[in-house]
């Protein structure tokens, strides 16, 4: 059965909190200088919430050219009274983050943080970009010494559409049951590298390369588990108008992941991929699309409608994929979350034909997602301004706990004004 999108008078309504503003820059940006260009603004921002309700925000500063942490309670107050700098390299830029919460087991020890981002660094390479971690193992509140899990001259963390034409920020970072931690990035030539840790972030496997002898470059790798332990590996695919969805799974780390397939056809072109696995182990793909009538505009996003399709981890044997009913809210790079009821999508709007997106849309379903909420606006992601992601429009947008609550983190960048960075939450109430 194809979703629907519900009567919002007979279904479960989101309560949003006003908008918490996080972060506040400059909004100029000057001629790409490599490291030395001239950037002044807040942008790529990320999330993560506790089951407690507690959330850390990540974001990137482009004047101090560093990653930026603060966490907030479940009332809505900042933690720390100024912002953790995570330290990169020395005067090079820091990139569209994923961090990750590693809850204690002992109530009232705090949690550990997992961060990755990309680092502009050039090695003698014609494309910047290493993939760095680091640790916190005090709620956010100071980070460990990084860790380059990369080193490569290739460009890692660049999401290649065409040659001339890409997403930074292709990563992904994932925290297992188990307690592991698995780092996934493409570079521009179009490898696909996973990295995992069996001790918490203490030290890393070396590279494997997952998509070896692909004729195409991968990119936008995003990562799940499965109850059974199942690590699930999906991407996208640059250089070609007709890209599918393309995935890989390990059922143990140590033997690598199996060779890639194709988790569904598409007759157009499919983009950035967000998957999820909800208890009962039912797997949840969302992704952008342009009609194959359109394709010849791959590289523009805003032709681009949502799709969903659901399969079982195991068997992986994913349904004809099925267009949301979004043509008044085109847009792509999905953020896809659930919690033990629902599951929860965010998008970046591309309302005009513009690279320059403009706010976020947001509705929700049941797991079985047969009938989705009406769509609407994030609040404080509104039209006027442009919705950051300068460097790139690969993010994890939205995080959302056991319990239903919504953390959506949003970056800004309104022209002559300003940029911030925004935190935006929310709950789904009944509407009976």
């Amino acid at each position: 059965m194809a979703p629907v999108l519900a009567d919002t008078d007979t279904q479960a309504q989101v309560v949003w909190e006003a908008p918490i503003e996080v972060a506040r820059g400059e909004a100029y940006r000057g001629p790409w200088r490599m490291n030395a260009s001239d950037f002044r603004y807040v942008d790529d921002a990320s999330v993560a919430i506790s089951e407690r309700g507690e959330v850390v925000v990540v974001w990137a500063d482009q004047v101090e050219q560093a990653i930026f942490l603060q966490r907030y309670d479940r009332e809505g107050h900042a933690v720390f009274d100024e912002p953790t700098r995570i330290g990169g390299e020395v005067d090079t830029f820091s990139w569209l983050p994923r961090v990750v919460i590693d809850e204690a087991s002992e109530e009232g020890k705090a949690f550990t943080v997992h961060l990755l981002w990309q680092e502009i660094l050039f090695t003698g390479g014609d494309h910047g970009g290493e993939i760095l971690y680091a640790r916190s193992q005090d709620g956010g509140e100071t980070f460990e010494a990084h860790q380059n899990l990369s080193n490569v001259r290739d460009g890692a963390g660049k999401g290649r559409i065409t040659a001339h034409r890409w997403d930074n920020g292709s990563l992904d970072l994932l925290g297992t049951s188990e307690g592991h931690v698995v780092a996934a990035w493409t570079e521009y030539q179009g490898p696909l590298r996973v990295v995992y840790s069996r001790d918490g972030g203490d030290s890393f496997s070396e590279p494997v390369t997952v998509n070896a002898g692909a004729e195409v470059p991968a990119r936008a790798p995003t990562l799940a588990q499965a109850p059974s332990g199942r690590v699930l590996l999906a991407w996208s695919e640059g250089d070609s108008p007709y890209a599918d969805i393309r995935m890989a799974w390990s059922d143990d780390l140590d033997q690598g992941f199996s060779a890639p397939e194709t988790a569904l056809e598409h007759p157009g072109h499919a983009d950035a991929p967000s998957w999820v696995v909800d208890d009962n182990g039912t797997v949840h793909l969302a992704f952008g699309a342009i009609p194959a009538n359109d394709v010849e505009d791959y590289r523009q996003p805003y032709h681009r409608r949502l799709h969903i399709s659901q399969a079982n981890a195991e068997d992986l044997d994913f349904g004809p994929a099925r267009k949301l009913d979004t043509d008044d809210w085109p847009g792509g790079f999905p953020t896809l979350a659930h919690d033990h009821q629902r599951l929860y999508l965010v998008w970046q709007r591309y309302p005009h034909p513009t690279d320059r997106p403009f706010g976020l849309a947001f509705t929700h379903a049941p797991l079985d997602f047969t009938a989705f909420s009406s769509i609407e606006a994030v609040p404080g992601a509104t039209e006027t301004p442009y919705s950051g992601g300068l460097q790139g429009q690969l993010k994890r947008r939205m995080a959302v706990n056991a319990s239903g609550e919504i953390a959506i983190a949003q970056s800004r960048f309104v022209p002559g004004s300003h940029s911030d960075i925004l935190l935006i939450r929310g709950q789904v109430q009944s509407g009976e």
